[in-house]
């Protein structure tokens, strides 16, 4: 059982909208869009920016339904990973901070950086692969965030995303007796990374549910619900972004 509370507000966030992708245009090219018009907005400059992705491989396809019990209808989530853009404008590529289930170069050896990987948002540029996308302006600076990921690779002993890496792995594949990591609250790496980035920093990303089981569905529903909290409460900007959905389950 999930320990989560939901949030107050009776009307989603205004400032967190759906926004169709024009034809021809990939995921790449539809957050760089996106990114241009959040980035010119008064106070915007060098904040941080997260890209929240729904794919259909198998491994974010089991992570989808293991995040159905945070919903109230517990149908699966649209989502299955979230990484931070390394900038804060358009780019050709998008440079890119993550903890992925299925890394397109390979896992390497994540221990020696706490599982954290530096890849390119291209790798997700197929919206064929990858149809759910969302954007989202934290009001964290990068400059800041950038600064914690140096001391967060190095301390697993705070958040060791390497173990968590495992028993994600370890559902996904299957193997043996492996349930839902998030029963035992341990959350979904990429999202537990992020997490911890933003709470280094003094920002709750995730009011509805404890840090460490945080997953992209939860940082979702903080971004539609909570922002009444996160401006009365924590005294911060609300989560400003856009999101685009054409994927529901393993069509």
């Amino acid at each position: 059982m999930l320990n989560i509370i939901a949030s107050s507000a009776k009307d989603l966030n205004p400032e967190f909208v759906q926004t169709v992708r024009h034809r021809n245009e990939d995921n790449v090219k539809w957050v760089n869009r996106n990114l241009e018009d959040l980035a010119s907005r008064e106070g915007a400059s060098g904040l941080s920016y997260l890209v929240l992705i729904g794919g259909k491989q198998k491994a974010y396809f089991h992570t989808r339904v293991a995040q159905g019990h945070l919903r109230n209808d517990m149908s699966p989530s649209h989502w299955s990973h979230v990484v931070l853009l390394q900038g804060s404008g358009p780019t050709k590529k998008g440079a890119i901070w993550e903890i992925p289930l299925e890394p397109a170069e390979g896992f390497g050896y994540p221990p020696s950086d706490n599982a954290v990987e530096e890849a390119h948002l291209s790798n997700y540029a197929s919206k064929n692969m990858y149809p759910n996308i969302a954007l989202m302006q934290l009001p964290v600076k990068l400059s800041e965030m950038k600064k914690t990921i140096l001391q967060f690779k190095k301390q697993r002993v705070d958040l060791d995303c390497v173990e968590l890496l495992l028993l994600w792995l370890g559902y996904a594949w299957g193997v043996g007796r492996a349930t839902n990591p998030l029963f035992d609250g341990y959350g979904i790496p990429s999202a537990a990374f992020i997490e911890a980035l933003c709470s280094a920093n003094g920002y709750d990303l995730t009011p509805g549910l404890e840090s460490r089981a945080s997953c992209p569905e939860a940082i979702w529903q903080a971004a539609r619900w909570w922002h009444e909290f996160q401006e009365n409460q924590q005294d911060v900007t609300p989560i400003k972004g856009m999101w685009h959905t054409e994927h529901y389950l393993g069509k």
